[in-house]
């Protein structure tokens, strides 16, 4: 009878462990195809290497010489978007294959990045320089990262919440919020464009087609802005 109580017991304590699945935490994105992420995921620039790859320290070298040689404010803004995007691309591809720890590592990279641009924009926006065009080409930017966290969620709700994962995902969501808030007081009204506002979900936005790109790995009839990096 003493056996047959324990079994029970430790029965029970067995199935009142807590599951290492969390719940996620989601966000009110506009639905997307799996074409359409694709396609924003051309849109930004061509990743070399991942994270794990042993060569990745030259591509973080080179991104740091390339910037700290911008010779601007403005231009340093503009290179952070476009390599913030690189970040995002990277945690996508990242996550797809599996490796958890390194794709939210570069979601936080994405963010520390995107904060970077908000505060060269205002330096360059202090410093009397020309930043309408730039808004836009932020604009366009964030809503093409904004289509890649879609498919970042839905990838991620298939898989458990480790690695401190969902607080970065979360952080970089809050991240392109503020940007977005940021091109906003630059030119009233382009937040309109997003469902995210604050780092929370808001009502879903009617579809709008994409912008001609600024940076993708284009077809022949298009001739993109490219920054090296």
């Amino acid at each position: 009878m003493r056996i047959v109580l324990v079994c029970l017991i430790g029965f029970l304590l067995l199935f009142s462990i807590p599951s290492k699945t969390a719940a996620h935490t989601t966000y009110n994105f506009q639905t997307v195809s799996a074409g359409q992420i694709d396609e924003a995921l051309l849109r930004l620039v061509p990743v070399r290497f991942l994270t794990s790859h042993p060569l990745y320290f030259l591509i973080l070298a080179k991104e740091n010489v390339t910037r700290f040689f911008q010779p601007s404010a403005a231009k340093k803004a503009q290179f952070d978007v476009v390599l913030s995007g690189k970040k995002l691309k990277e945690s996508y591809l990242l996550l797809i294959r599996g490796d958890v720890p390194n794709s939210g590592r570069t979601l936080a990279s994405y963010s520390k990045r995107l904060d970077k641009m908000v505060d060269q924009l205002e330096r360059a926006r202090s410093q009397n320089q020309e930043v309408s065009s730039l808004v836009d080409f932020m604009a366009e930017n964030l809503r093409v990262h904004e289509t890649v966290f879609f498919g970042i969620q839905k990838e991620w709700e298939l898989v458990e919440d480790v690695y401190d994962f969902d607080s970065n995902f979360a952080r970089a969501v809050a991240s392109h919020a503020a940007a977005v808030m940021a091109i906003d007081n630059v030119k009233p009204g382009l937040r309109d464009r997003f469902t995210t506002d604050d780092g929370e979900a808001t009502e879903e936005a009617k579809p709008t087609p994409y912008p001609t790109p600024y940076i993708q790995e284009a077809t022949p009839s298009v001739k993109p802005k490219r920054i090296i990096l």
